[in-house]
């Protein structure tokens, strides 16, 4: 007989029981997955930290130099033997006495049977020595008492000049064609060496003619033996003159935009200004010439000179030339911007559609650059034709559209790019170096993009 009173045990289905902790663990995972797959799987994009730099590592560069002159070569009108009257780089007049030709070499012996005569100055001697005379007396100082052994050598100096060109001109009537006394054919300074550089010009430089190891030059001196037609003597005509310089293409781009530089001659450490103009030569290369208006006599006997050109240190911020890149930017005027909020942004009164109806907001966007009369911001902040209001009492709209190009870097401060306006002020070989301490610029420490053709405005970066 059963129990009734026998319990039953009824068996329920069992219900599935989660852990809320391994659900919140799971997703973590997940999400930690993700961003790790994405931080694998995308560019890396490359930064640089602005730093402060200058161009002193390219100051001061040193170049070859070659000479340009205006210069006239004078050849022998006749055979002979030379004698020259003048000295090298003496300054000479037209029709100065400068050399005679004595076609049979016996100038010497002459000269001595001369010296055994009476020689006397004539009417035109003695007027050049009273112009030496009265040069000396207007110019005398009481203070500088050594002027005048210097005028007493310079006059006995003259008058024994004076007196040997009278016998040389006595000897030249009685030798008849076979001694002759020539007079300088212009005006300047005297030279007795020719090197085939007196005609060239900037526009037939080549860079050959830097090649100090194949200059030739043929300097002449008095007892020589000459050929009629042969060069004997040059002038250089003109006090100014030039050095021509090799430029690479960076130094051509740098100085294509300068008037005058300081230059040191290295020969002697002298420093003065010359102008500069950059000129494309014969073989297409570009070639810097330095102008100057003084030193031509000091440096007459060198074709070839060592110079450096001092430029003027320039500080700034640096960076690299790939980071640039080029933008335009909305222009605002500025009446229609004003300072605001917590900030002190500068913010613009603009109209916007919402639900139908037109309304009024102050929006701060963010400012590239200014100038006195403009705001200039990235075309992704503000749509073509949005309208802003001025904020004074005359009612007048500016309607977006207007841009202005500009260079500048995408900085990565605030984890995406945001384009900032640089003003170059030099131009190094890998870097440039950009004003510092604007409004809306650079600053020292901040992160720009190092490439910055890879990415565009507003772009998050993966670091």
């Amino acid at each position: 007989m059963s129990n009734n009173n026998e319990k039953k045990t009824v068996k329920l289905k069992s219900v599935l029981s989660l852990n809320i902790g391994f659900v919140i663990l799971g997703l973590v995972c997940v999400y930690l997955f993700v961003n790790m797959v994405i931080y694998f799987t995308t560019e890396k994009t490359s930064y640089y930290e602005v730093v402060e730099g200058s161009n002193s590592e390219d100051l001061n560069t040193s170049y070859v130099g070659i000479a340009l002159r205006d210069e006239t070569i004078y050849t022998s009108k006749s055979s002979g033997y030379i004698d020259y009257y003048v000295s090298e780089c003496s300054r000479v007049s037209k029709n100065t006495t400068l050399y005679s030709i004595d076609s049979k070499g016996t100038l010497n012996d002459l000269l001595s049977e001369a010296t055994s005569s009476d020689t006397k100055l004539n009417s035109d001697n003695l007027s050049t020595i009273s112009d030496l005379i009265n040069t000396f007396t207007n110019s005398y100082d009481d203070m500088n008492f050594s002027q005048l052994y210097e005028f007493k050598t310079s006059l006995k100096g003259t008058v024994v000049d004076l007196v040997n060109m009278n016998k040389l001109q006595k000897l030249a009537k009685e030798k008849g064609e076979s001694f002759s006394i020539n007079k300088s054919g212009s005006a300047g300074i005297v030279m007795y060496r020719i090197d085939d550089y007196e005609t060239l010009t900037k526009k037939q430089l080549k860079k050959s003619d830097f090649d100090q190891s194949k200059y030739i030059s043929a300097h002449f001196s008095s007892g020589s033996e000459v050929e009629k037609g042969a060069p004997i003597y040059k002038t250089i005509n003109n006090e100014e003159w030039s050095i021509a310089i090799q430029l690479t293409k960076e130094q051509a781009k740098k100085y294509k935009k300068t008037a005058g530089v300081k230059i040191k001659f290295l020969k002697d450490d002298v420093t003065t200004t010359a102008n500069i103009e950059v000129v494309k030569g014969a073989d297409k290369k570009r070639y810097g010439i330095l102008t100057l208006s003084k030193y031509m006599v000091r440096y007459a006997t060198d074709r070839f000179l060592d110079i450096q050109i001092i430029d003027q240190k320039t500080v700034g911020l640096k960076i690299p030339k790939t980071s640039l890149v080029k933008k335009k930017l909305y222009t605002i005027p500025k009446e229609y911007g004003a300072e605001g909020g917590e900030a002190n942004n500068i913010g613009f009164n603009r109209q916007v559609r919402s639900e139908g109806e037109i309304k009024n907001e102050f929006y701060y966007p963010t400012i590239a650059y200014s100038d006195d009369n403009n705001y200039y911001v990235s075309t992704t902040l503000f749509d073509k034709g949005d309208i802003l209001l001025s904020l004074d009492s005359g009612g007048n709209q500016y309607m977006i559209g207007s841009t202005q190009e500009f260079v500048g870097v995408y900085s990565i401060n605030n984890g995406y790019t945001v384009f900032v306006r640089v003003n170059i002020i030099e131009t190094l070989d890998e870097y440039y170096i950009v004003e510092s301490g604007t409004t809306f610029g650079l600053s020292q420490y901040d992160r720009i993009v190092l490439d910055g053709s890879k990415v565009s405005e507003n772009q998050i970066i993966f670091q």
